[in-house]
């Protein structure tokens, strides 16, 4: 349950981006009611910025909170008997430190901590210990199929959290803003529920570690098989002329180039891409592109 928790988070980024992105990025500067664009526009870049200045905000203040808390917090089960041993004593003595030795009793006869340290082990001595512990975790084929698993699983969701936004702009004609507010409300929720659902029934249906990995290795063939049906999903391309129709719409030939010969005199830049839609259904790379008639 409160792995799940975690997942709203996005979902909240995903529904502020899609609120941020409906004003304009110099909205605190210019007047927007003289601007000739709206946010379907695609020269329309909204406040990206807005959604960093309001989390960073709640973090600040929140952290504030953080300065009531005490210097060090007692143990509420030391506290209510009176004692007793700590999580350092219940652990085996070959797992102390070395530099951790019985101490003699002061001149007043008051025994010291039998645990005091003499020497802390210095930060080339801790340095050293990384790779033989590296090693050592390397070395267990359980830990390392499992942190596999994780970071491949972490880089489908990133890759599919970052882009998938784009996808649905350019499948689905969206806007950033409307992308991003049915990620927030369809995808996240979804894998939030996935998360909670994947712990009740390991707990309802008893399973065990093998189990418990047999049912991940099934939902994520189902998962790869509904990521593959991506690739047949999304609305048809329309024209776009001089690379799928020749400009004025007409149907290419097999073999023929949609370039026009009265546009090599209009002087169009082709390194930068900023497509316009004409009132003829037609997509052109540049309002350049769309204008030329020499």
């Amino acid at each position: 349950i409160v792995f799940s928790t975690l997942v709203f988070g996005p979902a909240c980024g995903f529904l502020l981006g899609s609120l941020c992105t409906k004003f304009y990025v110099d909205f605190v500067f210019i007047d927007t009611s003289k601007l000739d664009i709206t946010s379907d526009d695609p020269r329309w870049i909204g406040a990206w910025w807005g959604g960093f200045l309001l989390c960073g905000a709640l973090l600040f203040f929140s952290s504030l909170f953080m300065f009531g808390f005490p210097q060090t917090l007692s143990d509420r089960e030391k506290d209510r008997d009176g004692g007793g041993e700590s999580e350092q004593a219940m652990l085996p003595s070959t797992s102390l430190p070395l530099d951790y030795t019985e101490m003699p009793k002061s001149s007043n006869g008051v025994g010291r901590n039998n645990h005091e340290p003499i020497n802390g082990p210095t930060c080339f001595q801790q340095l050293r210990v990384i790779p033989k512990v590296t090693k050592h975790l390397l070395s267990n084929p359980v830990f390392t199929c499992i942190t596999l698993a994780a970071c491949m699983e972490i880089g489908v969701v990133a890759g599919f959290a970052a882009f998938l936004g784009k996808y649905l702009e350019q499948q689905f004609n969206l806007t950033t803003s409307s992308a991003n507010q049915l990620l927030g409300m369809t995808a996240i929720p979804c894998a939030c529920l996935g998360i909670f659902l994947g712990g009740l029934l390991v707990k309802k249906l008893n399973l065990s570690a093998l189990g418990a990995i047999r049912m991940a290795m099934l939902v994520n063939l189902i998962s790869t098989a509904c990521y593959v049906s991506f690739l047949f999903l999304g609305c048809d391309t329309g024209p776009v002329a001089g690379v799928t129709v020749a400009y004025g719409n007409e149907t290419l030939r097999v073999g023929e180039k949609p370039e026009v010969p009265c546009m090599s005199n209009c002087n169009c830049y082709t390194s930068s891409v900023s497509p316009v839609c004409g009132s003829n259904g037609v997509t052109y790379l540049s309002s350049c592109f769309a204008g030329c008639t020499t």
